[in-house]
């Protein structure tokens, strides 16, 4: 998983940015807004999003990594568009 993370998560996915930037990360998104990370110091973290949105999944884990000293801006931002402009973004807040 950590050699060819593309393989877990494909191109364009949270797992594969965090597992490219963050070294010793495993990180698999499931299902219905399932997130497991285990970090190489021995933590890790499970969360379910219970409306099951994906789209939120990123900024959740964006957040609760940052909480935990982890650096996870690889994960980028999750932004809103309307009308094909930026009109917001999707932040975590806890």
């Amino acid at each position: 998983m950590r050699a060819y993370p593309e393989y877990v998560a494909g191109t364009r996915r949270p797992d594969t940015f965090l597992m490219r930037a963050v070294p010793g990360v495993l990180s698999k998104m499931g299902a219905e807004g399932v997130q497991a990370v285990a970090l190489a110091d021995g933590r890790a973290l499970a969360f379910k999003v219970e409306d099951g949105a994906g789209r939120v999944l990123g900024p959740v884990l964006r957040r609760a990594l940052g909480l935990m000293g982890v650096p996870a801006e690889a994960l980028g931002r999750s932004v809103v568009l309307g009308g094909g402009r930026e009109v917001g973004e999707i932040r975590a807040v806890f």
